[in-house]
């Protein structure tokens, strides 16, 4: 009998391992940065799946270190002009008028943002105005290509300036004007349509409701503030 040969590699072996070790070791480092990457930072498609939909909160397309409409890190400033419904009480002594409000937004993640407004109408020719400065949340639901519908909410304060008529038998010869800062919430949906990367088109429904209080007139006859409205608004914004 022969004694057992020693194993031995050959040198094609040898390089077969080499090479299975480093093609290990270079997928699982690249596996780990792909994982640690935010999905809205990944880089654009080639132009064979550029025909390709994407659905839900990590559609983004963005090149590393690149800014979109209400991605992360991105400041989001919106002029807005629509229609403001008054409801309840409100809308029985005052008519509906447009009003204006300037909006800014810090995308915080894919689908939270920093929300914030200041707003103003006028109502009855001045014998309601409405000036607002809101604060809130904004939570993107989906990414869908390039329109992404969200919802707002939030607290804020509200100044309504109220002209009340305290001529004889209440005629509008004289008028007091009453001006309470109120506290209040506010709620609601809307969709944007991203344009360009800098630019951002969209419409918000919104509904308020500021918390009443009473006022004493100079008579001592007591007022009551407050009330609930709607507002409709399309909205123009940029990004950077």
């Amino acid at each position: 009998m022969h004694p057992p040969s020693s194993f031995k590699i050959t040198p094609l072996a040898a390089l077969i391992l080499v090479s299975l070790s480093t093609l290990h070791s270079t997928t699982s480092r690249a596996d780990g940065s792909w994982s640690s990457t935010p999905a809205w930072a990944a880089p654009s498609r080639d132009s064979s799946n550029s025909s390709t939909s994407h659905k839900g909160p990590y559609a983004k397309e963005l090149k590393y270190g690149g800014v979109a409409p209400f991605s992360p890190g991105s400041n989001n400033i919106a002029v807005e002009l629509g229609q403001v419904f008054l409801m309840g009480d409100l809308s029985s002594r005052y008519s509906d008028s447009i009003g204006a409000q300037l909006h800014y937004t810090y995308g915080v993640s894919d689908m939270f943002g920093f929300d914030s407004s200041i707003g103003y109408s006028d109502h009855s020719d001045s014998k309601l105005s409405m000036i607002t400065a809101l604060t809130g949340l904004r939570v993107n639901l989906a990414w869908y290509d390039k329109v992404v519908p969200y919802v707002i909410g939030g607290l804020g304060f509200y100044r309504p300036s109220f002209q009340i008529p305290t001529g004889p038998n209440g005629s509008d010869a004289l008028t007091t004007s009453v001006s309470p800062l109120l506290f209040g919430i506010h709620l609601g949906p809307g969709v944007d349509l991203e344009l360009t990367r800098n630019l951002f088109f969209g419409a918000s429904l919104t509904f308020h409701n500021v918390f009443g209080s009473s006022k004493a007139m100079v008579e001592g006859k007591p007022i009551d503030v407050g009330g609930t409205y709607t507002s409709f608004l399309l909205h123009a914004g940029v990004t950077f």
